[in-house]
């Protein structure tokens, strides 16, 4: 039944993490034995319309939840249940809008790293706003004691739909084809086969130690082999999540020791300046400064996205089932 999971899985999320799974399971087996008492009554299977018109009967599920909070001095039920759902969009949506917004702009700034500074501090202190100006609304409404009609007129079909969680075994082809792609390109770059097109007498060069070169190309051809591999058999084994829990490893390391050598990116205006064309100092810095910032956070949100993947492949090759998809461990199911 999607609609009474889609009932569960809303209560949930309004619920206090540690008692969500107790809770959840009391609900829905009073839920089914309700249904299943209906069924025998009527003889046969109830249909979607009467399935919502029976959650309709149990409430709207913020009401459901204000059931299980504890009672509050400031704000009471319902108004609690629906006070902790606006302050989890602020801290799952606002929160992280406002501060990759905040990033995205400081680096088109005069000086970029004092701006991405200013940035995250305006990001938190905006969170801090919001949810004082929050609690400020809820207690407001709940002196004047508001009546929520929506909480009456609502209808089960408008619950939100259940989080789609992919078979964690299957590896999808596309994405094998885009990374075996992508690492192909990035390997003809790397040993000088294809060159990236240049400014008019102005050379880019690259920081990166000599020494980076060959550990750099073999962990990209490990890696594009694994997905050439994924494109054939697409599903994990033991061996293969071994294999590539090996490659991230090494990748992480790998990372580390190349922060050791930031900056990556100069410019070479020699050229420039022979040909009589020669820009500004102030120029030239800002944009290199802008540059290696870039890539720097570029490689600092690569390391991160390598730590959920190195604990999957972990689980994987040991033989133990991998971890929920994100969206369902914050928003459970």
């Amino acid at each position: 039944m999607e609609l009474l999971d889609r009932y569960l899985n809303f209560i949930r999320f309004l619920l206090p993490r540690g008692k969500q799974e107790d809770i959840i399971a009391e609900l829905s087996e009073d839920l089914h034995a309700q249904i299943a008492d209906r069924e025998t009554e009527l003889g046969r299977q109830l249909d979607e319309d009467e399935v919502a018109a029976a959650l309709k009967q149990c409430g709207h599920p913020l009401l459901v939840a204000a059931r299980y909070q504890s009672e509050q001095q400031l704000i009471g039920q319902p108004f609690y249940a629906l006070y902790v759902f606006a302050l989890k969009m602020v801290q799952w949506v606002l929160f992280p809008l406002a501060l990759v917004a905040g990033v995205a702009v400081s680096l088109f700034r005069a000086h970029p790293v004092t701006a991405i500074v200013g940035s995250i501090g305006d990001a938190i202190a905006s969170a801090f706003y919001m949810v004082g100006l929050i609690t400020v609304v809820f207690i407001v409404l709940e002196r004047l004691q508001v009546k929520l009609t929506f909480l009456q007129d609502w209808k089960p079909r408008d619950l939100p739909k259940l989080p789609v969680v992919p078979d964690p075994l299957l590896i999808p082809r596309s994405a094998s084809f885009g990374g075996f792609l992508g690492l192909a390109l990035f390997i003809l770059w790397w040993v000088g086969l294809i060159g990236v097109p240049q400014l008019p007498h102005v050379h880019f060069l690259k920081a990166i130690p000599d020494a980076f070169f060959w550990p750099v190309l073999l962990l990209a051809m490990a890696e594009m082999l694994l997905h050439a591999w994924n494109l054939f058999l697409p599903w994990w084994t033991r061996r293969r999540a071994a294999f590539r829990l090996l490659v991230d490893v090494c990748t992480l390391a790998l990372l580390v020791a190349l922060t050791r050598t930031w900056p990556w990116f100069a410019i070479n205006v020699d050229a420039g300046v022979a040909a009589g064309i020669a820009p500004s100092t102030r120029d030239v810095a800002i944009l290199e400064q802008v540059v290696n910032l870039s890539l720097l956070i570029s490689f600092g949100i690569m390391a991160l996205c390598y730590v959920p993947r190195l604990l999957q492949d972990l689980r994987r090759a040991r033989g133990l089932p991998p971890y929920r998809n994100w969206l369902v461990v914050m928003f459970g199911n």
